[in-house]
């Protein structure tokens, strides 16, 4: 059973430099190909490039805070006075009796989308699609990553974690990024603004950047009764100790590969 002492508890987190571990079956999956396919030839010789490149240039980062202040039903979720209209996040939060959130970003750093750029405008369209599509494995393996601090949070605080949310999933409007980034980058001192930005579209800035929120309840009794709660079933972290189910669904794709392929085709 929670206490007061419990929900007071507040959680906060900015990791300047977490550790990058791309699961090479994430990767092909972002890259379109099957499940199972072995790549050969130039297209290993690329992927390889893409995975060297980032780990001696890129400078991700995780930022999480709890936020105490939350109303919501099944239609809205009210956060420190910022209303959003997230759909299942909010039908989740009510069944689960969650009490407060976790609101996260996270970001390769502008590195990987000035390089890609650099690389498009050199002419090597091959080199670009890799790194953008590295650079989307990143993100999903940083959300992982922010789950499992959570998990571990959570776990220390006889609390469990819901499934994370972002603008632009089914049932919440991207344009709500925006709000959700001012809410993020509001605290003091963290200087999080000079690292990420929201144009009015919703397209945050760098693009290979996440806001996401995780819903927090202090009856984790629910959540094996709700199986649809357990995010462990769309997270892809292997080894996680916190684990309460096999990872079954993955994660809605931060790009659309084959749009970009047919893209290509028709420029050709």
């Amino acid at each position: 059973m929670h206490t007061a002492d419990d929900e007071m508890t507040s959680f906060e987190l900015f990791d300047t430099a977490p550790t990058v571990d791309v699961r090479e079956a994430e990767y092909m999956r972002l890259l379109g190909y099957p499940r199972g396919y072995t790549l050969e030839g130039r297209a290993q010789e690329l992927a390889s490039w893409a995975h060297k490149w980032y780990q001696e240039h890129g400078k991700p980062w995780i930022y999480a805070r709890q936020v105490q202040e939350v109303e919501f039903d099944k239609k809205s979720v009210r956060v420190a006075g910022a209303t959003f209209s997230p759909g299942r996040l909010a039908e989740k939060m009510v069944q689960a009796h969650a009490t407060s959130v976790m609101l996260v970003a996270v970001s390769t750093g502008p590195e990987c989308e000035e390089t890609a750029r650099r690389l498009w405008d050199e002419g090597k369209p091959d080199e670009y699609f890799f790194l953008e599509i590295y650079g989307s494995a990143v993100v999903e393996q940083l959300v992982a990553a922010a789950s499992y601090l959570l998990c571990e949070w959570a776990d220390q605080h006889h609390a469990a974690v819901l499934p994370h949310y972002s603008p632009g999933y089914p049932g919440w409007g991207i344009t709500d990024q925006q709000a959700l980034l001012r809410l993020i980058v509001e605290k003091p001192g963290l200087l999080l603004n000079e690292r990420i930005s929201a144009f009015d579209t919703g397209m945050l800035k760098p693009k290979k950047s996440m806001l996401a929120v995780f819903g927090i309840t202090y009856r984790p009794e629910l959540v094996p009764k709700l199986t649809e709660l357990i995010p462990c079933e769309n997270c892809s972290l292997l080894g996680c100790q916190y684990r309460r189910a096999p990872q079954k669904y993955s994660l809605p794709r931060l790009e659309q590969v084959r749009n970009w392929q047919q893209k290509r085709k028709t420029e050709v």
